[in-house]
């Protein structure tokens, strides 16, 4: 038998952090926080959404090809933030 859960006041956030994979967000925070180490200065931030996006598809593709040396699929998220985050600069939002 199933139990059905009773509504609570935080059902209605607009941004729901329970449907974010802890293990994947970890990932991602060390992941950037490598990158951080390695280029210094937050130079992501300059370079275009566009370069972002192939990147991320870059990474997409090596990994549909069966490629697993890499994280690519962190490697693809970490530049789809960036995308994100520098198409809001993009737009002045």
């Amino acid at each position: 038998m199933s139990e059905t859960r009773a509504a609570y006041p935080q059902d209605q956030e607009d941004n729901e952090y329970r449907y974010i994979d802890p293990a994947w967000l970890d990932e991602i925070a060390r992941g950037l926080t490598a990158g951080a180490v390695k280029h210094p200065g937050e130079t992501w931030r300059t370079i275009p959404t566009d370069e972002h996006l192939a990147r991320a598809m870059r990474h997409i593709n090596l990994y549909r090809k069966g490629d697993r040396e890499e994280p690519h699929l962190i490697n693809a998220a970490m530049r789809v933030m960036m995308a994100f985050a520098t198409s809001r600069n993009e737009e002045g939002k």
